[in-house]
């Protein structure tokens, strides 16, 4: 029995107006209401009727009449649904109403439903886009070519849209919030391959079938303004019209203008100290490049740390213009501290940047931003992410810097080592590279992707504790310091193996003992050089020193780290060499990491100076900056001639104190 008819009968049974229409529509009284209210209407499609109620809710109108969801299905069971590539997709309703899906078949497949329509369409001819099955359906029955994909809202990155290429595309989003989320994943997926893309909503109702059973047609639909974002045209510019210009560096061959950069790392490194350091230069005026002497405002998007405990004094203790330094949350009918979600805030962060003329925005971590219907393993799903902020960048001449996190394994090919998609190093115009040089205990940062770089740039920076003055009291706080540019590569120190056995370590112990036993005091290059024409890894060289107790000293401009056993060094443990790689032991101290609660003054930083007092009145004294004793005729200086000579260098590159 169709479903339609079931509801005629059921309508007189109850004394009720019923009228029928042309084709299988109808409209009839509402129970409740006079005879001359035809406020519900009804129109069959496939095996099912839509049902709209003008004046009372659907389900009460149901219920007045002694019916329920079910009866409007031919078979009251439900409904299926069958895909070209196998997928089917079962509709019920329990008792009480509530729909219910189940998948079956080939439920992997990536086709649209009903997209065999489209291979007989002629190109050009409107498509729309629609949340459900059901809404198909009726699209197709007032004569219109219609297609979904599965499984509802949020999930359209895993489906072929291809097949739309070159049609006109109207998508109709559901009135709900995920409903409108949806249909701007559509678009943005669409928009590129299409002739030309509208975003639409019902008249009345929630969603398409709504509309359409109520009576109105698809030219009814309410167009969404996108800000004019919804038409299509070429246009054509001669060569000769091209006004060329130069790239214009924010920080020289690091972070180009108007550009999407990442800062990339493995965690607990610092990136987020750097970040911060960055951040304070812009607002400063003083980062070189392009702003330099002109302080400009920093938009910072943060979900990793807290706020008032650590963002906020990272960023003080690098010296940023606090009052130059924006955050922002998202407001909604439930909360006024929402976080961003990109794509679908990104008109609104735009909006922000230009009226606020924001030079710099940090994404910490870029990955926290990113919608949670995309994924960040898929190379399309981190295109529909990355892209928008790309052009967003370029069109408000700022730069976009996300922080990004390397996985576990070693390797030079940081692209690789992002975690993810490869595609977050291929949307990005440069990507930096943070990694630790366990013989200084130092940063290096490289800019290993660069196309627009003429140059491989590697700085080195090393992080302090700083005291912050807060609202209540004194907090020390990790902050970094440029030293000054390096020959180390940070994908050298990436590249280094994690795995050895105890048999190559203990060959790799007598090896180092012989070597550093004929040769003496021996510069930590030479000794690795060596090392790897023997077979020794680097990263099983410094495990077999670690084991043999071989002391580093640094001396000399550039500096220069030399190895000794400890019979060769002629110190003893209490004396300024150190001991085994030393340095910063975090970017923000034990008690600033990844955490939202009070952290008190006296904990908050787990910096050790590797040159502060040796215990030993007697021992010479050493510079503060490299720990090279200092001679008699250096008596009195502050720290080696070398060392002093650069701090002040390190000064006039990148302001501040360069110690």
């Amino acid at each position: 029995m169709k479903a339609l008819d079931r509801l005629r009968d059921r309508w007189r049974d109850q004394g009720l107006v019923w009228k029928d229409g042309a084709g299988d529509t109808a409209s009839a009284q509402a129970p409740g209401h006079s005879p001359a209210d035809r406020s519900v209407t009804f129109r069959q499609i496939s095996d099912q009727v839509l049902m709209n109620s003008h004046a009372d809710d659907k389900q009460a109108v149901l219920d007045a009449v002694g019916l329920t969801m079910r009866d409007l299905f031919d078979d009251t069971a439900g409904t299926s649904y069958t895909y070209r590539d196998g997928r089917t997709v079962h509709r019920t309703y329990d008792d009480r109403g509530h729909k219910k899906f189940r998948q079956a078949g080939n439920t992997t497949g990536r086709d649209l439903y009903r997209v065999e329509r489209l291979d007989q369409l002629a190109t050009g001819t409107p498509v729309y886009v629609v949340e459900g099955e059901k809404d198909v359906h009726a699209v197709e029955s007032v004569g219109a070519v219609a297609v979904c994909s599965a499984m509802g809202a949020g999930k359209a990155h895993l489906f072929d849209w291809s097949p739309l290429a070159g049609h006109t595309v109207v998508i109709v989003a559901d009135d709900d919030d995920p409903g409108r989320r949806h249909a701007m994943q559509v678009y943005e997926i669409v928009e590129p391959i299409a002739a030309g893309v509208a975003v639409a909503t019902a008249k009345v109702g929630k969603d398409a079938a709504d509309h359409i059973a109520a009576g109105y047609g698809l030219d009814e639909l309410e167009i969404v303004d996108l800000g004019g974002t919804t038409s299509r045209r070429l246009k054509v510019t001669r060569g000769s019209e091209v006004k060329m210009q130069r790239i214009r560096w924010v920080m020289e061959d690091w972070i180009p203008a108007g550009s999407l950069t990442l800062l990339a790392g493995r965690e607990g490194l610092g990136k987020s100290t750097i970040a911060a350091q960055i951040c304070a230069q812009v607002t400063q005026g003083q980062l070189e490049g392009e702003l330099h002497g002109t302080p400009r405002n920093v938009l910072y998007v943060h979900s990793e740390d807290s706020r008032e405990f650590t963002v906020a004094p990272r960023l003080k203790a690098a010296g940023a213009d606090m009052s130059r330094v924006l955050f922002v949350d998202v407001e909604t009918s439930h909360t006024d501290s929402g976080t961003l979600i990109l794509p679908l805030d990104t008109f609104a962060l735009e909006k922000v940047i230009a009226q606020h003329q924001v030079a710099f925005v940090v994404l910490d971590a870029a990955t926290s931003s990113m919608s949670s219907e995309l994924s960040g393993k898929d190379d399309r799903a981190v295109r529909q992410y990355l892209e928008p902020l790309a052009q967003l960048a370029s069109r408000q001449g700022c730069v976009v810097f996300g922080l990004c996190h390397f996985g576990k394994r070693d390797g030079a090919d940081t692209g690789k080592l992002i975690l993810g998609s490869i595609a977050w190093s291929q949307v990005a115009r440069s990507v930096l590279s943070v990694a630790k040089d366990e013989d200084s205990g130092n940063l290096v940062v490289t800019n290993t992707k660069g196309n627009l770089a003429p140059r491989i740039r590697s700085m080195e920076a090393t992080l302090v504790s700083t005291t912050v003055m807060t609202e209540d009291g004194p907090a020390e706080v990790g902050a970094l310091h440029w030293l000054g540019e390096t020959t180390r590569d940070a994908r050298e120190l990436l590249a280094e193996p994690d795995g050895t056995d105890r048999e190559d370590r203990n060959e790799a112990e007598v090896w180092l003992e012989d070597y550093l036993t004929e040769h003496g005091r021996t510069p930590a290059k030479d000794v690795k050089n060596d090392a790897r024409k023997a077979g020794i890894a680097e990263r099983t060289l410094k495990r077999a020193a670690k084991e043999l107790g071989v002391v580093y000293t640094t001396e000399g401009f550039p500096r220069t780290t030399r190895w000794a056993l400890p019979t060769q060094s002629g110190h003893d443990e209490q004396s300024d060499l150190i001991h085994g790689p030393t340095g910063p032991t975090g970017p923000t101290g034990r008690d600033l990491r990844k955490r939202s609660g009070p952290i008190e003054a006296d904990s908050q930083s787990g910096h050790t100076s590797v040159n502060g007092p040796t215990g030993d009145p007697t021992a010479v004294p050493g510079c503060p900056e490299c720990g090279f004793p200092l001679d008699g005729v250096a008596t009195g200086r502050a720290m080696h001639a070398d060392c002093e000579r650069r701090a002040q260098q390190s000064t006039a590159l990148f302001g501040g104190d360069a110690a």
